[in-house]
């Protein structure tokens, strides 16, 4: 086998684009090759490495046990890449490198704080940066960090790891949501009592936040001990929705999102059975080093929470330092 700085980078990319798009045909229009092209890559790939990376043919697209393992090694190879164009950036003063940002979903429908608007002045000022924007789940935002997957990250961090810094942004209420024909939808007040009697579901942060609600795989019931077991877990708003639209399930949602979709509405709970949600920009305390990512994160400090109809409902609020 071949020297790993004799490869052609090139090849190695699109063996993980292809990868990505679940077989050469789905590649085609990302990478702009076409079929044949495709395969002679591949082909040429494999003779340098001296192992097959994926089987294809008329039984599908598969990639093998060594090009799984080629492929966790390249997450590390592309992320040291990008880390060395930043860091030559930074020597230069030039931004031009790979800016990697990890978020939560559902943040398009908080108007109160546009994080389009953080982007499009990043972009104006930084031109010559590629945005590499990502949904990732808020479980594994950390890690990502941690590991190098992510430059910043934006989501909900009720526990702070050593080696992160975070920047608070806003904080946002949570109710509960049904659809309008669900049983719950009818009453005046619903407590505990009334919410053990139906479907519930969970995040992995909610499950940590409320310790009445614990994990079940069985149906959702009122145990003798007053907790509430739940009856789906999900780690993204969209998921969550889902289900909720399903007409068989309740789950909270951050009310900016809750109020943006149709044939949803909040549940008449108390205090009791809403939370506000601490939402922070993490990254590593290392920061100034990269000028890229300290460039990204002065447009974040500028963004100021707007007054917006979101504010003063109370859906979005200020979140002290």
């Amino acid at each position: 086998m071949k020297r790993l700085q004799d490869i052609d980078l090139k090849l190695l990319r699109s063996f993980k684009a292809i990868v990505d798009a679940g077989g050469i045909t789905g590649a085609q229009a990302t990478l702009n090759c076409s079929q044949s092209t495709l395969s002679t890559q591949l082909a040429d790939l494999e003779k340098r490495l001296g192992f097959r990376v994926c089987k294809r043919g008329r039984s599908g697209f598969s990639v093998t046990p060594e090009g799984k393992k080629l492929l966790t090694a390249l997450e590390d190879l592309f992320s040291a890449a990008d880390r060395f164009q930043n860091a030559t950036a930074t020597i230069s003063g030039d931004l031009r490198g790979v800016l990697r940002i990890g978020i939560m979903d559902a943040m398009l429908a908080n108007t109160a704080w546009p994080l389009p608007n953080v982007l499009g002045r990043f972009s104006e000022r930084a031109p010559d940066t590629h945005v590499d924007l990502s949904l990732i789940s808020p479980s594994t935002m950390e890690a990502q960090i941690l590991e190098g997957q992510q430059d910043a990250v934006i989501g909900p961090f009720p526990q702070k790891r050593i080696g992160l810094e975070y920047i608070p942004l806003f904080q946002e209420r949570h109710s509960l949501y049904a659809v309008p024909h669900h049983p719950l939808t009818k009453l005046p007040h619903i407590g505990f009592e009334e919410l053990s009697q139906h479907s519930l579901i969970v995040t992995p942060g909610e499950l940590q936040r409320f310790p009445f609600i614990r994990k079940d795989k069985r149906k959702t019931a009122h145990a003798s001990d007053g907790s509430i077991t739940s009856s789906a877990t999900v780690d993204q708003m969209e998921t969550h929705a889902i289900l909720i639209r399903s007409g068989r399930f309740v789950g909270f949602l951050p009310d900016y999102y809750g109020a943006s979709l149709p044939n949803l509405v909040a549940l008449k709970t108390g205090p009791e059975l809403q939370y506000f949600s601490p939402i922070y920009l993490a990254h590593r305390k290392n920061a100034e080093h990269n000028i890229i990512l300290r460039s990204f994160i002065n447009r974040v400090r500028e963004q100021p929470l707007l007054t917006d109809h979101l504010v003063q409902s109370g859906a979005v609020a200020p979140l002290e330092t």
